[in-house]
């Protein structure tokens, strides 16, 4: 029920992203979604706190997916302001303050669940959402562009842009990988282990750290010089060492340093691969190959907790992270053979 609980929120986001991107395209606006994004982060905030079922969680967690989905006109509008040419360094721009904002959420949330209760920080996670609702109506973006009906062909077309499949399959091993680890099962086998509300936080704090600083690093000239196929291959090798790890260990300290090689790995692997999936895409049908992108690494997102779920069942919560890293190294061998950039 944990792994479908967690997995809710990848699962409306596959079910959503694609007719969200393909709606945006087609007015041509990206604004109204992001409004929406923020009630329904409200609706879920507020819904989690008060719940008193697993169902209840189960739907509430999942509209947080419903609110996540308009991430695709978010990056798609936010890498509108910059030169074509930059749009990975600024998406890795965008994703260092995403970081940034989920590292202060879940240091400080771990700290109130822990001082006040369990409850508490769905009730901030509303009233911030209320919050983020008033600058997201001051957005200014170019509604000067016609509608951009697509047609059943070109929806294709844009769908099997090569370079846009082959990122999206190596995100839907990202999005595995932080949904297993991070935001799966790291903090039930650390409650198991006995650390306490606020460790939790703290650990998920110190993967942020590095996933933050990772990010910033890729907005500017410092990975210039490598390739993305490096950048991939070495993401994908910390992710498995930092998961492979986690069952042999149980001293703080050495599960936040496999936390911030994780920290690394997501910070470095996901900017890159959601630049390159719309870098061969005309601008005016971006939103429609971001939301296919993201539509697809959702399958990670609800498909790695479920599955994580039952392999744990069969043979325990540290069979999960063992397998995580051996599918964290076969995706750097596919890195080396799919991306030539």
């Amino acid at each position: 029920m944990i792994g479908l609980i967690v997995g809710s929120y990848g699962f409306t986001q596959f079910l959503l992203r694609v007719p969200l991107g393909i709606w945006s395209d087609r007015i041509q606006k990206r604004k109204p979604f992001i409004i929406l994004g923020f009630i329904f982060s409200v609706l879920s905030g507020f819904g989690l706190a008060l719940t008193k079922s697993s169902l209840g969680l189960l739907i509430f967690r999942g509209l947080s997916g419903v609110s996540a989905t308009t991430w695709v006109a978010f990056t798609t509008l936010f890498s509108s302001y910059f030169d074509p040419s930059k749009v990975i360094s600024s998406l890795s721009l965008l994703n260092f303050f995403t970081q940034s904002g989920q590292l202060v959420a879940t240091l400080l949330g771990g700290f109130i669940a822990q001082s006040i209760g369990w409850i508490a920080p769905f009730y901030l996670a509303g009233i911030v959402a209320l919050l983020g609702l008033m600058p997201a109506l001051l957005i200014k973006e170019d509604i000067s562009q016609k509608s951009n009906n697509l047609s059943l062909t070109e929806l294709i077309k844009v769908g099997s842009t090569p370079l846009l499949l082959i990122s999206s399959v190596l995100a839907i091993l990202v999005q595995y990988f932080s949904f297993v680890t991070t935001y799966g099962f790291l903090p039930v086998y650390a409650t198991n282990i006995g650390f306490s509300k606020s460790s939790l936080g703290i650990l998920t704090f110190l993967s942020s750290i590095p996933a933050a600083i990772a990010s910033l690093l890729n907005s500017g000239t410092f990975f210039a010089r490598f390739s993305k196929r490096s950048l991939l291959f070495f993401g994908f090798i910390f992710a498995m060492v930092s998961s492979l790890f986690v069952p042999f260990t149980k001293n703080f300290f050495l599960l936040s340093l496999l936390q911030c090689l994780g920290g690394i790995s997501r910070g470095v692997n996901y900017p890159v691969l959601m630049g390159l999936s719309i870098l061969e895409v005309p601008i005016e049908k971006r939103a429609t190959a971001m939301g296919f992108f993201q539509a697809i690494y959702g399958i990670g997102m609800f498909g790695g907790p479920f599955i994580g779920g039952l392999i744990g069942s069969a043979w325990g919560i540290g069979s999960i992270f063992i397998s995580t890293a051996i599918l964290m190294l076969v995706s750097a061998i596919v890195v080396l053979f799919t991306i030539k950039l």
